[in-house]
């Protein structure tokens, strides 16, 4: 194992003499960037159908707890790449798994060492981040199994596994259904992240990836660029008051996401029988879902380098946005979509209420209101007679006829 400041100048060499060695790096790397936009493509598309209402709890539960284990295993491939940007990573790392402990002495020390890039330490992230991903893909197959176990992907309908067959039924059918529904976005995702982002200077920021053997000890938190996947995670650690809190806030936000089916149970223990409106046929429903999105990609696009900050005086500062997106994923998460059917039933009921007594008082004047209508809409023209401008209709003329004789 070299020295973690020469890694980048070997892989640099091992480029130029070993044939698509960097195809295939950029492909591992851009391989990354697809996973995480087709996991929250996937994410999103689950919260918009409502599958945390009808699915399997412990599926879901199963799929938070994979999409968390995933971010693990990115950041150790992430500290790997004996950049700036990795030994801020594994320091971050280190201090979470020192803070689980209470920071009892130095129990990091047996797989963080000194918190720092060193070769023992890229030794036992190399083995770490080798054997995690089979971890992840158990993960994977025992979420497919538990939410689409009885799954027909012919007739889109939730049936009895044919055991008679010679495949796994439900493992093909479930792929075969999310395949065959995202499959051009992930051609699409895969060939943007490839083509569009060859260099890896365009999305990784390496000018401040770089690393500089002078800088060993030097962490500026302030002076990398985290991916795009990260910025969220790394700007709750930026805009937390202490360091508990923002580990609170990147928890919860897993807690929240994996435990959405247990949430609305508890939310909605009495309102089993409010039906349940789909997204797309609520507008309220689906302004809040694309508040909600819209939120995700600010915290996910905007740099915490120093664009926004904490202060012990004066608190929050920066882009006020970002501050509302984190506020808003929260609710949305932990209040507003469990409560949303419930909201559109009240404004149902509402509405027909007023309807109903709108439509009662009218019925209840008609007759006056008719009187007035009719009285308005038969006037006819009008005429001189004895110096007087006289308005009179069909009625007036018959009984002034019957009068006069």
């Amino acid at each position: 194992m070299p020295e973690p400041g020469l890694v980048i100048e070997l892989r640099e060499e091992m480029f130029n003499d070993t044939r698509f060695g960097s195809e295939v790096f950029y492909m591992h790397v851009r391989g990354v960037d697809t996973i995480f936009v087709l996991s929250y493509m996937h994410i999103l598309k689950k919260i918009y159908l409502k599958n945390y209402i009808t699915s399997e709890s412990d599926g879901w539960i199963l799929g938070g707890y994979a999409f968390l284990w995933f971010h693990y295993i990115v950041a150790l491939g992430i500290s790997l790449s004996a950049t700036h940007l990795s030994d801020l990573t594994l320091t971050i790392i280190a201090n979470i798994y020192w803070s689980l402990f209470n920071n009892i002495y130095k129990t990091y020390y047996v797989i963080f060492t000194n918190k720092h890039l060193n070769v023992d330490q890229m030794t036992r992230l190399m083995i770490f981040h080798y054997f995690t991903p089979w971890y992840y893909l158990y993960l994977v197959q025992l979420h497919v199994l538990f939410c689409h176990e009885s799954w027909d992907s012919d007739s889109g309908e939730s049936t009895y596994e044919d055991k008679s067959g010679s495949y796994i039924s439900w493992f093909y059918d479930a792929f075969l259904k999310e395949i065959q529904d995202a499959w051009y976005w992930t051609m699409f995702v895969f060939i943007y992240f490839w083509l569009h982002h060859f260099n890896a200077s365009t999305v990784n920021y390496f000018f401040f990836e770089r690393w500089n053997i002078s800088e060993l000890d030097e962490i500026r938190f302030y002076g990398v660029a985290p991916h795009w996947y990260f910025r969220p995670l790394m700007g709750l650690l930026v805009i937390s008051p202490t360091h508990y809190e923002g580990l609170m806030w990147m928890g919860l936000f897993f807690v929240l996401l994996a435990f959405l089916p247990i949430v609305y149970n508890l939310y909605n223990p009495y309102h089993k029988h409010l039906p349940t409106i789909p997204m797309q046929n609520s507008l309220i429903q689906t302004f809040a879902f694309i508040i909600f999105t819209l939120s995700m990609f600010c915290a996910a696009s905007m740099l915490p380098c120093g664009r926004y900050y904490y202060e012990p005086e004066g608190g929050y500062v920066g882009n006020p946005w970002v501050k509302f997106s984190f506020q808003y994923i929260y609710l949305y998460l932990a209040w507003f979509i469990h409560h949303l059917d419930l909201l559109d039933h009240h404004i149902f009921q509402f509405f027909q209420t007023f309807i109903r007594k709108t439509l009662k008082t009218y019925k209840k004047y008609n007759y006056l209101f008719r009187n007035s209508i009719s009285k308005f809409t038969t006037f006819r023209n009008i005429r001189k007679s004895y110096n007087k401008l006289i308005f009179e209709n069909k009625n007036y003329s018959i009984n002034f006829k019957k009068h006069k004789r």
